[in-house]
Order: structure tokens, then C-alpha cells, then sequence
């Protein structure tokens, strides 16, 4: 087991934990790096920079940024940037690491924040994309997460590592895709069947480029 993995869920009684906090706290102490987010080699990481890769967004929201090794990799000079994560120490990281993005520090699973948020984001500039990496699985309210999104973004992507029987929230891949369908039309979906992962692109119906 990944050492991180303790302040994620309770594996002996399958339950949530959720200490994100704590988890990026205890990172150079115990020396890890949560979720591998500085392994660029993962493939699902990879399928969605290739995807995203052939879009020219304007304005891009990242949902869970964590130390924003996966966000930098979509900011351009012209083009704005906001990445989200619910762990301060998380944000203070990625702030010191790529000052060119504005990192927030946003509880994701208070529903009325996330979408005042987004009403905020959209109003100063078009949403043109929504993303999110290994996310969902920690939050009760995914679903409200992509029906507020799909209020104001162009397009969204998911990618997600969903293991047989999972704790997380999100129970199977038919699960995400036919939720994330009911207000996009997908693009690609891609199930990484070894790793257990898939990645999901959709277009808004209403607000389609």
C-alpha cells in the first residue's frame, strides 16, 4: 500500500477518510508524493494532455489541483489558468512552484461554493474548459460537480482510476460516463483496462465552441 493512502481511506472498514490536509503535510516527513503526481510517465495523465493538447482553451479551471504538476502543463501565455484544491499546503506549494497560475484554495465538496465560484470565474472570462484528475472518487457530490460545471464550461474532462469494488464515490466506469453524458456529448472515452483507469472528454451541449 502507498503511504499516502492512510490519510485517504480506512481500507480495513472500507471507509472514506479524506485527510488531505494531513497528507501533504506528512509528505517530506514520510517521503511521498501523493498520487505519484510528479510521474508524468502515467498513462492516463498522458491520454488527456494529448487530447487536450489539440485545443486552443482560453480559460481552464482544474478541479483538485493538488501541487499543480499536472496543471502547468496547460498554462500559456495567453491563455488563463485556475486550479482549486481543498488542502492549503497543497496550494502553498504549487503557488511557490508556478506562480504564473492562480491557485485557490476551495473546498470542493460544499456544492453552494463550487458553483458561486464558477458563476465568479465565468462571469471575468469564459469557461472554456473544465478539468479534473483522480478526484471524484472523494466526492459525495461528484455529480453536482459536473452539472454545475456544465453551466458554464465549453468542455470537460475527467480522468479516474476506479479499482473492482472501489470505497470511493464513484462506482464503476458506466457509472461516470453516463452521468458526465447526460449534459456533454463525450468526444473520447478511453478505458485503460491494466491500470484500471479511464479518461472521458465531453463537448456542452449548450455552450459548444
Amino acid at each position: 500500500m502507498e503511504k499516502y493512502h492512510k490519510y485517504v481511506f480506512d481500507n480495513e472498514n472500507k471507509i472514506f477518510c479524506g485527510n488531505f490536509e494531513k497528507m501533504y503535510q506528512n509528505e517530506a516527513i514520510e517521503v511521498f508524493d501523493s498520487w505519484h503526481q510528479e510521474d508524468s510517465r502515467q498513462l492516463q495523465r498522458k491520454i488527456a494532455f494529448a487530447l487536450l493538447s489539440e485545443y486552443n482553451f482560453d480559460n481552464i479551471i482544474d478541479l483538485g489541483c493538488g501541487k499543480g504538476s499536472f496543471s502547468h502543463l496547460f498554462k500559456k501565455k495567453n491563455n488563463n489558468f485556475t486550479a482549486v484544491d481543498i488542502s492549503i499546503t497543497a496550494i502553498a506549494h504549487a503557488k511557490e512552484r508556478y506562480p504564473d497560475i492562480d491557485f485557490i484554495q476551495l473546498d470542493l465538496a460544499d456544492t453552494t461554493k463550487f458553483s458561486n465560484f464558477m458563476a465568479k470565474k465565468n462571469q471575468e472570462k469564459k469557461i472554456n474548459l473544465v478539468l479534473s484528475g483522480e478526484v471524484f472518487s472523494y466526492l459525495s457530490n461528484w455529480r453536482d460537480i459536473i452539472q454545475v460545471s456544465s453551466n458554464y464550461t465549453d468542455y470537460f474532462l475527467v480522468f479516474l482510476y476506479i479499482p473492482d469494488n472501489p470505497i470511493g464515490y464513484v462506482k464503476s466506469e458506466t457509472e461516470l460516463t453516463e452521468e458526465i453524458n447526460k449534459n456533454f456529448d463525450i468526444i473520447e472515452y478511453i478505458s485503460i483496462k491494466k491500470q484500471k483507469s479511464c479518461v472521458i472528454f465531453g463537448r456542452n451541449r449548450l455552450y459548444a465552441i
